[in-house]
Formats: C-alpha cells, sequence, structure tokens
C-alpha cells in the first residue's frame, strides 16, 4: 500500500476531498498536522480525517491550542474558527482523538513532524521526545497542566517536566529559523529570501544529526522550495491560495497538488 504524507489542511475541507480525488483509493495516509483553524471547514476536515481507514494525523500547533482552548487555559484568539468544533456535539470524541494522536512518526524510511527536529537530535532521540509529550496528553494531568507547555522555552539537556515538555513542543511544533548559537527564533516566519541571514533555516544548522534522514514536515508556508537534501516541506500554504500538497513516501518521492482559493491573508499566520 503506497503512502501519502499530506501538509497542513487548516480546514480547506473542499480542497482535500479535491486532492484525495488525485490519489490512489488504497492509500496510507500521514497527516503532517494543523487540520484544523483558520480555514473555512474545521469541524468537515476533522470529522473526515478521523473516519478515515489507514490515516494518521500529527499533532500541529494548531491542535494543542484547540486542546488548550477546550481545557479553558488558553482563549480563542480573533482568527481562529474552531466555533463549530467547540460547539459541536461529538466535541468529547474529538478531544479524545486528538489526545491520542502521535507528535512525530517513522514511517517507510522518513521522519514525520509538523515543523521541526531539533539539531541535536536523531531520528530515536526525536521520536523518544515526541513520546513524552503523547504520554502526558494521554495521562489524566493534561487538563489541568497543558496551558503550561506554551511559552518561549528553549531546548537543552537536563530539562525535566512541563520545562521539557514546553521545549519539545516549541521544536517540533513552532521552529522555523534558529540563532547562530543554535536556539529556537520565534518571531521570524517569512522565506529565507525574506529573513535577515543571521537567521538559519532549521534544516541548515550545521552538523545536524539527521542531514542523512528524510524528513517531512509542514509549519512553514512561506519557505517555498529548498535544494536542502533529505527535506520535504509540504506546507504550500492552502489557505493563503496557494496549494494543499501530499508527496509519496518513497525512494524517488513524487508531489500531488490541488490549487486552493483564497481564504485568508498569511499576515495573520500563527
Amino acid at each position: 500500500m503506497k503512502t501519502f504524507a499530506i501538509g497542513d489542511v487548516h480546514g480547506c475541507f473542499d480542497t482535500l476531498n479535491l486532492l484525495l480525488e488525485k490519489l490512489p483509493v488504497q492509500r496510507r495516509l500521514i497527516f503532517i498536522g494543523d487540520i484544523i483553524n483558520r480555514g473555512p471547514k474545521s469541524l468537515e476536515t476533522i470529522r473526515a480525517v478521523m473516519r478515515m481507514k489507514n490515516a494518521e494525523c500529527l499533532l500541529g500547533n494548531h491542535e494543542l491550542h484547540f486542546l488548550a482552548v477546550c481545557a479553558g487555559q488558553r482563549k480563542l484568539s480573533p482568527s481562529d474558527t474552531l466555533d463549530p468544533i467547540l460547539q459541536a456535539p461529538d466535541l468529547d470524541e474529538i478531544i479524545d482523538w486528538l489526545r491520542h494522536r502521535p507528535m512525530a512518526l517513522y514511517d517507510k524510511g522518513f521522519l514525520c513532524v509538523h515543523a521541526a527536529v531539533h539539531h541535536s537530535w536523531s531520528v530515536k532521540d526525536c521520536l523518544k521526545q515526541a513520546s513524552r509529550v503523547e504520554e502526558f496528553l494521554r495521562s489524566d494531568k493534561w487538563e489541568a497542566e497543558i496551558g503550561q507547555i506554551f511559552g518561549k522555552q528553549q531546548w537543552e539537556k537536563g530539562l525535566k517536566g512541563l520545562d521539557r515538555l514546553r521545549a519539545i513542543v516549541n521544536v517540533l511544533t513552532r521552529t522555523r529559523y534558529l540563532n547562530e548559537d543554535g536556539t529556537m527564533d520565534f518571531s521570524q516566519k517569512l522565506s529565507p529570501g525574506d529573513t535577515p541571514a543571521q537567521f538559519i533555516p532549521w534544516f541548515n544548522y550545521p552538523g545536524r544529526k539527521t542531514e542523512k534522514d528524510p524528513i517531512v514536515f509542514g509549519h512553514w508556508s512561506t519557505l517555498g522550495e529548498t535544494d536542502c537534501p533529505n527535506i520535504y516541506p509540504l506546507d504550500t500554504g492552502c489557505l493563503w491560495g496557494g496549494s494543499l500538497s501530499a508527496m509519496k513516501l518513497s525512494k524517488h518521492p513524487i508531489y500531488i497538488r490541488e490549487k486552493a482559493p483564497f481564504y485568508r491573508s498569511p499576515k495573520s499566520e500563527v
């Protein structure tokens, strides 16, 4: 069975359906995170993905934000489009499903994450750190403590408890650029061509342990094309009138895209 990774859907349900029509009927799907929020049909999208056979969905920053809102630990922002889910009769089922989704996957030789992999982590390290957040979200502590996994915590060895979880979440769901000392930058969101040179795309950081490992990721809709070996970005700006992308995970990856209508300006991106 062929496996396809799919980039950030952001509630663009109609575009997702058109893209799926282009894929083989017999398939495995890996959604790379951020299937909800900002777009027009988040409820329809998450219900559809929940019903899919042979499909998995990583948690992105928007899914974590949604869970924190449900727990009363974060407030909705003006750009959120989560109200239909919050008011849905099957809200509890949706919350439970999201809490049991992975933060990272290794499939057919590809490491799949929502945003990035820390330069000091191997594939094994990444999956281990991801499992810590997964264990927390599936525990009885999640509702009372999920608000504490948000914040500008840098990764470093020796972190424990919520500080460690906060840093892992930042790596896996928020990172685009690093500073010259390897710390995460939390402000830059544009393409490398539009960003000061001192900010380094995470995958270009010297000595990154996973530089020989194929990595599929989303989150960075302004990135554009990259010639970095083994790096496969999948957020191609569906929400901003770009396209929704799928990629076959194989020795010779193949991209399949569906052009999307314009829903909103990228100036509102988080």
